[in-house]
């Protein structure tokens, strides 16, 4: 869940642009981020934002890192991340803001 959702906070869209973060770290890494970790400890893990692994490509942790802010304000939305393919090319890595 988003940081919002866990907090009890009222969320919009971008909730599930983190899932869609998230479902690209599972699809990589073969399961959900910390998985294996005790629900508290996953929790502030969460406020802090998630760390992506720097075997990934550049494109690949540029594009989870717009999609897992933790704060919802920084987090990329779906039209944002769009506009990026079109104006700088497929291999052209995203850049944050």
């Amino acid at each position: 869940m988003a940081p919002e959702v866990v907090r009890g906070e009222a969320y919009g869209p971008k909730v599930d642009i983190w899932s869609l973060g998230i479902m690209g770290l599972e699809m990589v890494e073969g399961e959900a981020p910390y998985q294996r970790e005790a629900r508290l400890r996953v929790r502030c893990s969460l406020e802090r934002g998630l760390c992506v692994d720097r075997h990934h490509s550049a494109l690949l942790r540029d594009f989870l890192r717009c999609c897992l802010q933790a704060d919802e304000d920084r987090r990329w939305s779906a039209q944002e991340l769009l506009q990026v393919r079109k104006s700088k090319g497929p291999k052209s890595p995203l850049r944050l803001m």
